[in-house]
């Protein structure tokens, strides 16, 4: 909890000393070359994810570490190149900070699967250590560049970007040689397919996700606009931080529940509860004066607190449906995710050309809503008919209280 906290902070840091120091255009460039290495990451993590961490005790993890750092070379090159032609053709991001994108990737790729695999062998004081170290080394960094050389473009988040994984890696590279010393024999052949096949609905479904706000990214076209978007959803979205937090409890008691008679009924009063705490939250932002974000990103970020407004009402739907998202996981219904996330993906394709083409920032976030609610809607419909719920019982708390305390 200490170590996730003060991440959190380290992020926020980030953020408003970049925002202020590089100003909106580099902002927008970044968050472009960021999303596309998220992307590749996304893809990547079909095998080298925490879907990962099921299969690692059971099979030999010195074969499943060099299929997956050939698995990680091959989708990072292929990725890459696929994704510059589609950018050339179709003349979308930016052109700059994309020779680092192959390299950055691999790196950030690598440092994932090292987490994964000390996770999955209960080193959490090396995990959280991990954790702790490289955002801490990506502020200090930065700080360096920005202040100390006076490095005031892409190159300086750049350079702390390489410094933070490599040094990352280096950690995370001692802890495995120890791991792998003291691996024992495993009990199952190993099988690539069933790790390919565990984790392809749970990333396909991440990748839509994140498509159906990021995308926009791409539409804006202006990188001084995208900026302002990325900086406003990274804001608005730390909304997600009650919910994220009730999610693995809901994850996990759903997973080992031998009793699911209630289950349902604990996890739509967790949804309504993070629902209410999040939208206190939105009405926190509203009084907040708008001077006072232009005071902590800079001049250019005049037009943050409009946007976070706008976006406020689908990242209260999310925070609604992340509950329900982690109850249909815990069951293992990773389609039923699947299928509300790739609806949402396709409403932001449907709408955003025409939005964005008209209204701009506005127009991303009337896209993003639209596809954030029909995400959301899926799931709790989903949830409610397989429930048999009706619209009371999303209204009621008295009851769901009781049930909560004896659970």
């Amino acid at each position: 909890m200490f170590t996730k906290g003060f991440v959190a902070l380290v992020n926020l840091a980030i953020l408003l000393v970049s925002s202020k120091q590089l100003g909106s255009d580099v902002s927008g460039k970044l968050s472009l070359l960021i999303l596309d290495i998220a992307i590749i990451q996304i893809i990547n993590e079909i095998y080298t994810g925490y879907a990962l961490v099921y299969f690692i005790p059971k099979f030999s993890l010195k074969k499943i570490y060099v299929s997956g750092i050939i698995w990680t070379l091959i989708c990072t090159l292929l990725c890459s190149v696929v994704m510059g032609v589609m950018f050339y053709c179709f003349d979308i991001g930016t052109s700059e900070g994309r020779i680092h994108l192959s390299i950055l990737s691999f790196i950030i790729i690598l440092h994932s699967f090292h987490m994964v695999i000390i996770l999955s062998k209960e080193k959490i004081k090396e995990y959280n250590f991990l954790n702790f170290l490289q955002p801490t080394l990506l502020l200090l960094t930065l700080c360096l560049t920005l202040f100390g050389f006076k490095l005031k473009t892409i190159n300086s988040y750049v350079i702390a970007l390489y410094v933070s994984f490599i040094v990352a890696i280096l950690f995370s590279s001692s802890y495995l040689w120890r791991i792998f010393k003291n691996q024992s024999h495993p009990i199952l052949a190993f099988d690539s397919k069933l790790i390919f096949k565990n984790g392809f609905f749970n990333q396909l479904a991440n990748l839509c996700h994140i498509l159906s706000n990021r995308f926009n990214f791409y539409l804006l076209g202006n990188t001084i606009l995208v900026g302002v978007f990325a900086r406003s959803s990274t804001l608005i979205e730390s909304v997600w931080i009650i919910s994220g937090s009730v999610s693995p409890i809901i994850l996990t008691y759903i997973a080992n529940s031998k009793n699911s008679s209630n289950d349902a009924r604990i996890t739509l009063l967790l949804a309504k509860i993070c629902f209410l705490l999040s939208v206190s939250c939105v009405m926190v932002l509203y009084f907040i004066p708008r001077e006072f974000f232009v005071y902590l990103l800079g001049e250019d970020f005049i037009h943050v607190k409009t946007v976070m407004l706008y976006l406020s009402p689908g990242v209260l739907c999310i925070s609604f449906a992340t509950i329900i998202s982690h109850y249909f996981a815990g069951l293992g219904k990773q389609k039923i995710l699947l299928t509300a996330n790739g609806f949402g993906l396709l409403a932001t394709l449907c709408t955003s050309h025409y939005f964005v083409s008209r209204y701009q920032l506005l127009g991303a976030c009337y896209s993003t809503i639209i596809s954030y609610f029909v995400a959301a809607s899926i799931l709790v419909v989903m949830f409610m008919r397989e429930n048999k719920f009706s619209i009371i019982d999303l209204l009621r708390f008295r009851k769901d209280f009781g049930l909560l305390k004896n659970s």
